[in-house]
């Protein structure tokens, strides 16, 4: 399994210019994790559950984007008729 801190989106330039580290911080006595978009998520009350959700987000974020990458499958419907015979 790779860690977390040197996965990278396919848009991103420098994978390692983020890490976890730098996205994860406590405030208040809660936890919270930052996107690359710049907001913050939280609050957790524990660190590990701030990881876990950070670990999830990217996971969801990275299947999302591949997703919407992929050319779609046009799908057709035929009508149940097309080839048959009449007899005359």
């Amino acid at each position: 399994m790779q860690n977390i801190s040197t996965r990278s989106r396919l848009t991103d330039v420098n994978a390692s210019s983020h890490e976890r580290s730098e996205r994860l911080f406590s405030l208040s006595g809660l936890w919270y994790f930052r996107t690359r978009e710049g907001k913050d998520v939280g609050p957790f009350r524990y660190r590990c559950e701030a990881e876990a959700m950070l670990t999830r987000f990217i996971d969801e974020t990275s299947r999302a984007q591949q997703s919407s990458m992929m050319p779609h499958k046009l799908h057709f419907r035929t009508c149940g008729v097309i080839g048959r015979r009449q007899a005359s």
